[in-house]
């Protein structure tokens, strides 16, 4: 064995991430389950959400910039480069987990990104029908519980939060889709979601 370990190719990263997710996975299944079975859109809204905010714990994790733009009412949303890296622009990033199993194209990822610049936070505001400042607690709530038991060990990197957070929603817009719902609507949402909470943090509301 040498002194330095062989690097990962991009396709054992995903391997890697991917043996680990299935305990999120089945955790998330369980939690939205219900006597009449999984509750898909709460389920899916809430794993959405919560890739979006691993893209914004990832910059900031790592010294990122942000562009941040304050609203008249003086909240803070966060967008740039650095944010759109892990949300859109690689084949590992968030929205490119949803697209590859969805019927969502890149001209409907462009208008709903065009549509949240112009109405983010304004009143009324909401996220797929929810509240956006109860989502985002319920989120960063989630995101403290399983940090130190799930997503530090699983990952080696903040660069990989979005990337294993990307690998739970993929299977759960699997799920939804098996069980019925539309690959256009259900791409949408999943995509509307991430993108809104990736801009979010503690003074956006």
């Amino acid at each position: 064995m040498g002194l330095f370990s062989k690097k990962e190719t991009e396709e054992e990263t995903v391997k890697r991430l991917a043996s680990n997710a299935g305990n999120m996975i089945e955790m998330f299944k369980a939690y939205f389950n219900t006597p009449n079975g999984i509750d898909i859109r709460s389920a899916l809204i809430f794993t959405s959400a919560l890739a979006g905010h691993a893209c914004h714990r990832a910059v900031k994790a790592e010294g990122g910039i942000f562009a941040v733009v304050t609203t008249r009412a003086g909240k803070h949303f966060y967008f740039g480069d650095d944010v759109n890296k892990y949300l859109l622009e690689s084949r590992l990033s968030v929205v490119s987990f949803c697209t590859a199993v969805t019927n969502v194209t890149e001209a409907d990822v462009l208008s709903i990104a065009s549509d949240q610049a112009m109405r983010i936070g304004e009143e009324p505001y909401t996220i797929c029908g929810c509240d956006p400042e109860r989502l985002y607690k319920q989120i960063s709530q989630c995101w403290d519980g399983i940090f130190d038991n799930m997503t530090s060990r699983y990952c080696k990197s903040p660069a990989e939060w979005p990337v294993l957070f990307g690998i739970v929603l993929q299977n759960i817009l699997i799920t939804a889709i098996n069980a019925g719902a539309p690959k256009d609507e259900a791409g949408r949402i999943a995509a509307e979601c991430a993108m809104a909470v990736s801009k979010m943090d503690e003074d956006s509301f």
